[in-house]
């Protein structure tokens, strides 16, 4: 496929998430290239009334609202009201090339065995590390961790099937790890996935883990994250990312290794004692909870 692509319908929906009026405007601000067979689809949550910015009204986007909140809740709506073959999940804060959404589907066309592909994005502040080359998402190079915006996937493997675990995700009881628990439930209801090293956007200032390094919170989800990735390494784990941030805790960036040790158990804890796995079905939840 090349940029100028004769027309084959829609293959890609980017599903952005936005909340408040602060959100649709930094869409609005964003770089969203008119693609042939792209459509962006926006979820936007609302707390009062606003009127869409013009940038957004052009014949490439679709914004549906709802008075919800809870960014996994979103994500789920957009999931619910997706219609594209292939799927990408977004943020209000991600900018886009034409070569980059074009690799997306380049990309699975090149490989049709897969239902999910994770890529890679650039950032002004993230300190992420990529595999240098492909590796199978099952079995992923150490050290690499997913975000959410490098996800992509067939709507037919996923919508109906499996949904955002709303426990986790800003404005949960959990405020991240939402997509380290919809990519294990993927994996382990057999969807097959890779990672590719093509940069497919760009991601400007601090991210929701950079942001919080301080706050109790992110032990405390991880804790609960590692409880479901590994349900019997967790503690083993915990004492290793305890010794990689040592010399984060003596330059003043993260809580004191004890402080950590006992968010993760209390994460942990939590996570069992509220049952908050496995991810509840959620496929007819948003079909009249929302406006469009």
């Amino acid at each position: 496929m090349t940029k100028d692509m004769k027309s084959n319908g829609l293959r890609l929906q980017v599903l952005i998430c936005a909340y408040g009026k602060n959100g649709i405007e930094r869409i609005a601000d964003g770089k969203h290239p008119s693609v042939e067979g792209v459509e962006y689809l926006v979820s936007w949550q609302i707390d009062e009334e606003y009127d869409a910015p013009e940038a957004l009204k052009r014949c490439d986007f679709r914004i549906f609202t709802s008075n919800t909140k809870g960014l996994s809740v979103n994500r789920n709506i957009a999931l619910s009201k997706a219609t594209a073959p292939l799927l990408l999940i977004s943020d209000d804060d991600v900018d886009y090339t034409e070569d980059g959404l074009i690799s997306i589907i380049n990309a699975f066309d090149n490989n049709k065995s897969q239902d999910i592909i994770t890529f890679r994005y650039d950032s002004t502040s993230d300190k992420k590390q990529y595999p240098s080359r492909q590796c199978d998402l099952a079995n992923p190079t150490k050290g690499y961790f997913i975000s959410s915006i490098e996800i992509a996937f067939r709507r037919d493997a996923v919508k109906d099937k499996i949904w955002f675990n709303e426990n986790f995700g800003v404005g949960a009881p959990f405020p991240s790890g939402e997509e380290d628990i919809f990519l294990q439930d993927c994996l382990d209801k057999g969807l097959k996935g890779i990672f590719l090293p093509i940069t497919i956007a760009s991601h400007k200032g601090e991210t929701t883990s950079e942001r919080n390094l301080m706050l109790p919170s992110r032990p405390q989800t991880k804790g609960a994250v590692f409880l479901r990735l590994h349900p019997r390494q967790w503690p083993l784990r915990m004492i290793a990312h305890i010794l990689r941030e040592i010399p984060m805790w003596k330059a003043g960036i993260v809580p004191s290794p004890i402080a950590y040790a006992l968010n993760w158990i209390k994460g942990a804890y939590k996570a069992k004692k509220y049952k908050v796995f496995p991810t509840p079905d959620y496929s007819q939840k948003y079909l009249h909870n929302d406006r469009s």
